[in-house]
């Protein structure tokens, strides 16, 4: 039942057609950020923000953040004594299987943006995430409240860092 759901869900996907303003290279969203013509807002949760850097200038607005439950700590015990035995840290270990992690949209996301794009004097905003798919996603959806919305082709990490532009990080 879950694979038809998933499989279902997929084909919706990717008959979804794409409403916002289009894609952009990173050459061309600095640059229309520098004429003043669009903000750049960046939906990344605020820790992949901080953490993983970000491009001179961008606004960060999350569209979503995660919060993360701990399983019982008998299951974090077994894992780290696992650790030990195995000598996992070599290699992968998917430490989320010891999380419940649940996705919580920001509901003030449409509104915030809005206002950043007002206090910016600018009738158009450029959506970035890591790779692409959030940003298109947020770009549709603010398309769909008739903003002015365009997608950083290929995100922050494979779109303005391999294009060299000026970002901040570590």
């Amino acid at each position: 039942m879950k694979k038809l759901l998933l499989i279902l869900l997929a084909c919706v996907a990717l008959e979804a057609e794409d409403i916002y303003e289009g894609d952009l290279t990173a050459t061309e969203a600095r640059e229309m950020q520098t004429k003043g013509e669009a903000i750049i807002v960046d939906v990344r949760t605020t820790l992949e923000f901080i953490y993983t850097g970000h491009g001179e200038g961008f606004i960060n607005i999350p569209a979503y953040e995660w919060t993360y439950v701990p399983k019982a700590v008998e299951d974090r015990v077994k894992s780290a004594e696992f650790e030990l035995k195995t000598d996992k840290t070599k290699g992968h270990v998917d430490t989320q299987k010891l999380y419940d992690a649940k996705e919580v949209f920001n509901k003030s996301f449409v509104a915030d943006v809005m206002k950043a794009m007002k206090l910016s004097n600018v009738n158009s905003v450029i959506l970035v995430c890591r790779s692409g798919p959030r940003s298109s996603a947020a770009a549709n959806l603010l398309a769909k409240e008739g903003i002015k919305a365009y997608n950083l082709e290929n995100g922050f990490m494979f779109g303005w860092k391999e294009a060299k532009l000026p970002w901040d990080g570590y």
